[in-house]
């Protein structure tokens, strides 16, 4: 037996079922007899791939363990799903109500480091989700045609705002932790200024989407001041960190099971499941909350005072909006 080998069956071997002996369970596992089971195990007969595949499945044992265990200084990542229509955003949302339902189950937490505004505060049935979706596929779609297309012609499919519904659902019943950095809502104020200069936007919805998002603040505000959500009571911890600038990262933690997405690009993850990597993360993120101010343990002042200029931002785009609206820049 190589050393891959025998290393990966003690790795499986401490993760099996008590209740039956390994060899039973791996001969189910593999749908093969006890004897061949026994020679697996023993190394009288090689694991193929599709041996190992199944086993690590079933055991759920990283796929690093299983094809890079003589080399820790390289892990095995996986991407989240490529979105480039409607299909494959519903589809990629489907997957995330399967985890979150998962991390709910089990009783787990999210520590979520964002860049910018978490999507799923804006998961509800309103024009402003309508819009990030007309973003989402306005950037990753491959036709370019369709980025011609202004936002009051965009038409979505009923099934996909309902899965994105049900995933907003879901996040909002798990327990949370967010670490927010200065510039959260930068990103959709940005967004909306550009598609309303692109003549892509019109006024009226421009002003509807702030309106929306100022609406979205607000709740996250009144959460804030609770600790939890009014419906579910799961807890929401919100912290303010100035100097964070990193990607959009989310640490799952499930009893005996932690996975890391790190963000390469909007709505892009790469998955890690490697226990080392997920520890550092973790270390990392700790230190990030005892370096942030935690607001939701604040004062009510202090919580006025982190959200007044967010406000501030929403209503300067409005100002702007209205002045070009008033005033076309095609006048001078």
């Amino acid at each position: 037996m190589s050393n891959i080998d025998n290393q990966f069956i003690k790795i499986i071997k401490s993760k099996s079922n008590n209740k039956i002996s390994f060899i039973e369970e791996v001969s189910f596992v593999l749908d093969i007899n006890y004897d061949a089971a026994y020679r697996r195990i023993n190394g009288k007969t090689k694991l193929s791939l599709e041996d190992s595949i199944k086993l690590s499945k079933h055991f759920k044992v990283s796929l690093n363990k299983l094809y890079l265990v003589d080399d820790d200084s390289k892990i095995v990542v996986r991407k989240t799903l490529e979105i480039v229509d409607f299909k494959s955003l519903e589809k990629y949302f489907n997957i995330v109500c399967e985890n979150l339902r998962r991390v709910f189950k089990n009783d787990g937490a999210m520590y979520y480091s964002a860049k910018e505004l978490p999507i799923f505060h804006l998961l509800y049935d309103t024009e402003l989700l309508r819009f990030k979706i007309y973003v989402w596929l306005h950037i990753l779609g491959k036709d370019r045609n369709s980025k011609k297309i202004a936002f009051k012609d965009f038409n979505i499919p009923e099934s996909l705002i309902l899965v994105i519904l049900k995933a907003g659902e879901l996040y909002r019943n798990v327990k949370i932790m967010e670490i927010w950095s200065s510039n959260i809502i930068n990103t959709i104020l940005n967004q909306i200024q550009y598609f309303y200069d692109a003549n892509l936007l019109s006024y009226k919805s421009s002003l509807n989407i702030l309106k929306e998002l100022k609406t979205t603040i607000t709740r996250i505000e009144e959460t804030t001041h609770f600790g939890q959500r009014d419906i579910s009571k799961a807890k929401f911890e919100l912290y303010f960190n100035p100097l964070l600038n990193s990607n959009n990262n989310v640490l799952v933690k499930i009893p005996g099971y932690k996975v890391l997405y790190m963000s390469y690009s909007i709505l892009r993850y790469y998955e890690i499941e490697d226990i080392d990597i997920c520890n550092n993360m973790e270390k990392i993120l700790k230190e990030q909350l005892f370096l942030s101010q935690q607001i939701t343990q604040s004062g009510i002042k202090d919580i006025i005072l982190f959200f007044k200029p967010l406000y501030k931002q929403i209503n300067s785009l409005k100002k702007r909006i209205t002045l070009l609206k008033q005033f076309p820049v095609d006048n001078f």
